[in-house]
């Protein structure tokens, strides 16, 4: 009886003993486990943190930027535009002077004709430099009048298409207008093209921008690699609005690039 007593006594201290050990195993594991996800989250938290530090010092950049093309655009169009507009009256009145004599006349017509080519090479930078109407008339508006200045300049034909009025933050949307003018550039610069076509539609909580020319196109692989500035300001300011961007081209097959932005990006 005393050796069952005892046998019992053991079976209850060795299974007690386990049992104390499998729950110190148990809380030492729970612990480490618990010690790595506060790990894991305060890293996450810290990444964000730099992530949102990161993003906030491109758009304070952007911002700076912006008003630094706001101030010049403005010089251009008050100070040197209305320079040469005085200029220009100032030449016509000494053609008004001189009537009878022909080589006065014909050098008037040249200096009229210079001033003139000036005057609209200002007001092209100076539009270049602030979207006009952008913050007045919206997105779409003065994304025609980018497409219009395009055809002007250049034997090309932009067909623009906007699925409804899309209603965009300010940033967002001059952020999506210089997207769509360095892609006219880059077309109107380097690929030849005759015919571009540009859509911009809603699709669920996306913006997507569809862009496509039949210019002469170039290897993707090659350009990117020789980190192609026209193309890295496009995937830039794609991924300044969380966004992603693709690009399909082969040479002599033209270019073909789609944005998508989501539209829940506060900006």
């Amino acid at each position: 009886m005393v050796q069952s007593q005892t046998s019992i006594d053991i079976y209850v201290l060795v299974f007690g003993g386990a049992l104390a050990l499998s729950l110190l195993v148990a809380g030492i594991v729970g612990f480490l486990l618990f010690y790595q996800k506060r790990l894991a989250d305060q890293a996450l938290m810290l990444k964000e943190m730099e992530l949102n530090y990161q993003q906030d010092v491109v758009y304070r950049t952007l911002d700076a930027v912006e008003d630094e093309r706001k101030r010049v655009a403005r010089d251009l169009h008050d100070e040197v535009g209305a320079a040469l507009s005085a200029m220009r009256l100032l030449v016509g009145q000494l053609a008004h002077k001189s009537q009878n004599n022909t080589e006065t006349d014909d050098l008037t017509i040249r200096f009229k004709v210079v001033i003139d080519n000036t005057i609209d090479s200002v007001r092209r930078i100076s539009n270049d430099l602030l979207p006009q109407g952008l913050e007045e008339l919206g997105l779409t508006y003065a994304l025609e009048g980018l497409c219009e200045s395009a055809m002007d300049i250049a034997d090309v034909n932009v067909e623009l298409t906007v699925e409804h009025e899309i209603t965009l933050p300010t940033r967002t949307n001059l952020i999506v207008y210089r997207l769509v003018q360095e892609l006219l550039n880059n077309a109107l610069k380097h690929a030849d093209a005759s015919d571009i076509r540009l859509q911009l539609r809603q699709r669920d909580n996306r913006l997507e921008l569809l862009y496509a020319d039949d210019g002469k196109g170039f290897d993707y692989a090659q350009a990117y690699q020789q980190r192609s500035l026209g193309l890295k300001n496009i995937e830039t300011r794609a991924q300044m609005l969380n966004g992603t961007v693709s690009f399909e081209t082969q040479p002599g097959q033209g270019l073909r690039v789609t944005a998508s932005i989501p539209l829940t990006t506060n900006l």
